[in-house]
């Protein structure tokens, strides 16, 4: 049997992978993954809609790496809360964000089953928009 820290250390290695498949391979088939706080409007995702939804945004960011400055396991529970930070590079300069997640495992703890993640959604909103704006006008030239 994993232990919850492994699987939740696997998760950070699949996202500094940058690969779409490694980042699905952390989780369970059903594991569904909010992204909050609420007020930002972002519908719970089922695996399929997730990969809608964060493939798009993964080719301008390149050198992702996320960071873990606090992790706590409840391994009776099969609960991580992690405190993370993440830099990549993009066409408009350093990306810095910031995360608290909550992962609940399955029952052998091999896999995430639920996923939600508190993003720094000041800073998410204003980068986000940036990059969109820049990409529009590279894709008008």
């Amino acid at each position: 049997m994993a232990s919850c820290s492994q699987t939740a250390q696997a998760l950070v290695t699949a996202y500094n992978s940058w690969t779409l498949e490694n980042i699905m391979d952390v989780r369970a088939s059903d594991c569904i993954n909010y992204i909050l706080p609420h007020s930002l409007g972002q519908k719970p995702m089922d695996n399929e809609q997730y990969m809608a939804f964060f493939a798009p945004r993964m080719p301008p960011f390149q050198n992702f790496n996320l960071t873990v400055h606090d992790m706590v396991v409840d391994e009776a529970a099969r609960k991580v809360v992690m405190h993370m930070t993440s830099t990549a590079s993009t066409d408009i300069g350093d990306y810095h964000n910031e995360y608290m997640v909550k992962l609940h495992m399955t029952e052998d703890c091999r896999k995430v089953d639920k996923f939600e993640e508190f993003v720094d959604s000041g800073y998410s909103g204003k980068f986000m928009a940036e990059l969109q704006k820049h990409q529009s006008k590279e894709s008008s030239l």
